[in-house]
């Protein structure tokens, strides 16, 4: 399984590798963070020879134990009488002696420039520790780069002035990203987020609850038991936490032994509970813990910081004392915290009150407290009997759940959620059950609303609005034929129609003629897209118009009704406002406006959920990816689409699976790689036939000229000829610009120059320069030896004003297109000498500038390429600010670049 959550750790420390000097770091992480995984992801990242030491701790009572395993390591023949040299001299010379005795026998070992990555240092014996740290800061004529990883540093220890790397708990996106690498088959999502939480982003606790807990409690069947039960890593740093506290550092350096007992106390009191109120609490003990870094504090509110830390103290306390301490704390809070109140209470009455505990994680999902609520949550499904009126108060959390959402935890407590006998209840949990699954990416078969209502049942407004919403999820997956009959029944339900769910069913109409390629123009929408009209309408309706304008390619009305959405997002809930800053930056994308895009994309993930979960959802997932190419990450922007696409079926969600492959297709093709780009266009077709718009899915014109590229001129003039059809039935400014273009590299001799024209004078100032630059790139590649240099050179400008990076590398040969006029095979053999459609010919070959940069220099020019400022070059490559500026002056002279965005643009 791939490291999770590491790769800026691993890149810091395989930066060594590239360095022309030796160095050394140190590497710091508590128990279970997880040190020896990164070691051996370094080892399979660097291309120097890597030797592994490995520490017995069985050892650390023999001197020099470590040094031998290091030498031993080092599989030089000379390292043998090293070691019986060092042996022997060991009791006739200490401290400065010895250490110059090890220095000057692994000097004289001459060995090639190597790696060498030692695990856990600090078992060693404490001769080998000083000797390793006296190497590691006189490496010079060594050859070595030498990283060492330990639970700590002391101040007074000899690594003390090493560069330190500390590896910090896992980000909450990254352990749940983790989980889901771990978990077994059929675990639940929402279950995974929970224990992500629960284990405080430590790795090794983590994999130890996998172990811990049984299947039924993993799937979510079964309530999970919180806070968790310790395991040996949450043992071990709480251990070295409350040693801290009471072992002559932290509050009690400065308090007496009495002060350090009564803050145990107290902290072992707020273990009891997920979060307090501080009214009530010692003051001056929360703030002494609070010091130390043991408990937080927000506002009126004070928690245990580790969850791993609450989980040692919670089960050390025997079943009897804690029962006891809850009923006190019980007594204390009712008045003060009753949501605390509720949660002790459960704990001590024999039938507690399971209503007043949802309703209070009901409460802490409203305060921003979510995995509060979840530990409320599963003690009411661990001591609730399941009735109606529970399974109410249990769906309230779940739609605060999804307000915020939190997707995720929604869809675990919907799962232990039975169907309601009452019809307003059961109502209100489809809506959620529906939503909870569009957002999430699955198929909504919304089975339930089958049966036929009469206009004048109790039930018919409610079942109005639950067919609108799922008509509107039909359009966004544009399945039309779908949503046109759900809309049909709700006009038969007319007379029951709220207001609210005659918006929503107008808006959706307004979408599926948008994907059908027939809305109305702006002066017939909703008085003329007046903002008296607009401002009055709601939020999902308003998200919904935009929508179809974006697809409608009225790019800059739908800025201006997203910005209406975001501009409230106060009042807006958090489900709503996530959802317009996506579709605000797939508006920007799909404009090809791709500056402005990537600010929409940033200030979407600032203001957005767990981005674990998001790329669970393929058409989230398109502009991650997006993001990431548009800024020279071909890669990174293909995992996130494979990985979305492992998680699909055709036969599910066609829509959003057909938008993957097309944009899997188009990264590959304006990277060269042809062949496979136009294999994953065919799978986008293939999926997306019954969509006859083309501006929706915008995979035609990539495929015509993957074909073209391949030779294959009879399949690039077939699916021509099916895009212009397409577009003269559903006209557009995108499928003119696009259409032009795939003629216009179809054309034969005698209409190849004016196609050529048309396709060129066709674009106008307002259009996208995206698409401008995909032309210019395209006849770049079928003009002539002297067209080819300026088409090339306008293709790489237009890029450049589409905010569209390339990486740093140089293009790969691809398929010359084949001559005009001469019969071609649907087989035909590329030729190997001519840049791809998708790189200007005219951009310099980067390998061969790289070439003339020593090994130091070319790791300055890639971080200047991708975005670093010189005091963040300085920082990453261990060198001092002023050494950057010198390697720049010299780079600049050797490449003839005049500026930094000149060596950039030399470069891409």
């Amino acid at each position: 399984m791939a490291l999770t959550g590491r790769r800026l750790e691993v890149d810091r420390i395989a930066t060594l590798a590239v360095l022309p000097r030796e160095c050394a770091m140190v590497v710091v992480g508590d128990p279970g963070s997880g040190r020896s995984s990164v070691l051996d992801a370094v080892a399979d990242r660097v291309s120097l020879p890597v030797v592994r030491v490995g520490v017995n701790g069985s050892e650390s009572r023999w001197p020099l134990a470590g040094v031998t395993s290091l030498f031993t390591a080092l599989d030089d023949p000379r390292a043998t009488a090293h070691i019986a040299h060092l042996l022997q001299a060991g009791g006739a010379s200490s401290g400065l002696a010895a250490a110059h005795d090890f220095l000057e026998a692994v000097q004289t070992l001459t060995l090639p420039p190597t790696v060498v990555l030692i695990d856990d240092l600090d078992r060693m014996d404490a001769e080998s520790q000083e000797l390793i740290a006296f190497l590691a800061g006189r490496l010079a004529g060594t050859a070595l780069r030498l990283v060492a990883t330990v639970r700590s540093v002391p101040s007074d220890g000899p690594l003390a002035a090493l560069p330190v790397l500390r590896l910090e708990p896992l980000a909450a996106d990254e352990a749940l990203a983790l989980a889901r690498g771990m978990a077994p088959e059929g675990a639940n999502d929402g279950v995974l987020a929970i224990l992500a939480d629960a284990t405080g982003g430590n790795p090794g606790a983590l994999r130890e609850q996998f172990d811990a807990l049984t299947h039924a409690q993993l799937t979510g069947a079964e309530p999970l038991v919180l806070p968790l039960r310790p395991t040996a890593t949450s043992e071990a740093l709480a251990a070295l936490t409350l040693g801290g506290i009471d072992g002559g550092g932290g509050t009690a350096a400065a308090a007496d032994a009495s002060d350090a007992g009564r803050d145990l106390d107290v902290l072992a009191r707020l273990a009891l509970v997920p979060v307090a109120r501080t009214v009530g609490w010692d003051r001056d003990a929360v703030d002494d813990l609070a010091d130390a870094g043991v408990v937080v504090v927000r506002g009126q509110t004070v928690a245990v910081r580790d969850p791993l830390l609450r989980s040692a103290l919670y089960w050390r306390t025997s079943a009897r004392t804690r029962r006891a301490l809850h009923a006190e704390l019980a007594a204390s809070s009712a008045a003060c915290d009753p949501r605390a109140a509720a949660w002790h209470r459960s704990f001590v009455d024999d039938v507690p009150d399971v209503v007043a505990l949802l309703e209070a994680a009901a409460g802490y999902v409203a305060d921003g407290a979510p995995y509060a609520a979840v530990a409320l949550a599963e003690r009411a499904l661990h001591v609730g009997s399941g009735d109606e009126d529970e399974r109410a108060a249990l769906l309230a959390v779940t739609e605060a759940l999804f307000a915020r959402r939190m997707l995720g935890l929604a869809a675990r407590y919907l799962t232990a959620m039975r169907p309601f006998r009452r019809q307003p209840d059961e109502v209100r949990r489809l809506r959620v059950l529906y939503s909870v699954q569009y957002l999430r990416g699955e198929t909504v078969h919304a089975d339930e609303l089958l049966v036929h209502v009469a206009a004048e049942a109790p039930e018919a407004p409610a079942t109005a609005g639950l067919l609108a919403m799922v008509a509107s999820f039909r359009a966004e997956t544009w399945d039309l034929d779908q949503a046109r009959d759900l809309l049909a029944r709700v006009d038969q339900l007319g007379p029951a129609l709220s207001p609210h769910t005659a918006e929503i069913a107008g808006a959706v109409q307004c979408l599926v003629a948008a994907v059908d390629g027939a809305l109305p123009p702006d002066t017939e929408l909703y008085d003329g897209l007046s903002s008296v009209r607009l401002l009055a309408m709601s939020d999902p309706a308003l998200l919904l118009v935009a929508h179809a304008l974006s697809i409608a390619e009225r790019y800059r009305s739908a800025r201006r009704l997203f910005a209406l959405v975001v501009a409230r997002s106060q009042e807006t809930e958090a489900v709503w406002a996530e959802g317009a800053r996506y579709l605000s930056a797939e508006n920007e994308l799909r404009s090809g406006n791709f500056r402005q895009a990537l600010r929409a994309v940033d200030a979407w993930e600032a203001g957005s959920a767990l981005s674990a979960q998001r790329l669970r959802e393929p058409s989230r997932a398109v502009a991650v990816a997006w993001r990431h190419f548009a800024e020279g990450r071909s890669h990174d922007a293909l995992a996130v689409v494979d990985r979305c696409l492992a998680l699909r079926s055709t036969a599910l969600l066609w829509g959003t699976t057909a938008q993957l492959h097309a944009l899997r297709g188009r990264v590959l093709l304006l990277d060269g790689r042809v062949e496979e780009a136009v294999v994953a266009l065919e799978a986008a077709d293939a999926v997306g036939r019954p969509l006859r718009n083309p501006t929706v899915l915008r995979h035609l014109g990539d495929l015509v000229e993957g074909y073209v590229c391949l030779g294959r001129l009879d399949d690039a003039r077939a699916t021509a000829a099916r895009l212009a059809a397409d577009h003269h039935a559903r006209p557009s400014r995108w499928g003119a610009l696009v259409l032009a273009r795939s003629l216009a590299l179809v054309a034969d001799d005698t209409t190849r120059e004016a196609a050529r024209r048309r396709a060129l004078e066709l674009f106008q100032p307002h259009d996208s320069q995206y698409e401008r630059a995909r032309t210019f790139a395209a006849l770049a590649a079928v003009g002539t030896e002297a067209e080819r240099p300026r088409l090339g050179a306008a293709a790489a400008a237009a890029y450049e004003a589409a905010g569209l990076r390339r990486p740093l590398a140089a293009p790969a040969p691809a398929a010359v297109l084949p001559a005009f006029g001469v019969p071609t095979s649907r087989r035909a053999g590329p030729v190997l000498s001519a840049p791809v459609p998708g790189t200007p010919p005219s951009a310099p070959d980067a390998s061969a500038v790289l070439t003339s940069l020593t090994a130091e220099e070319r790791a300055v020019v890639q971080k200047v390429t991708e975005g670093y400022r010189n005091r963040e070059i300085a920082s990453s490559l261990f060198m001092s600010q002023r050494t950057v500026e010198l390697r720049l002056t010299q780079i600049y002279r050797k490449v003839g670049a005049r500026s930094r965005s000149h060596l950039v643009a030399l470069l891409t």
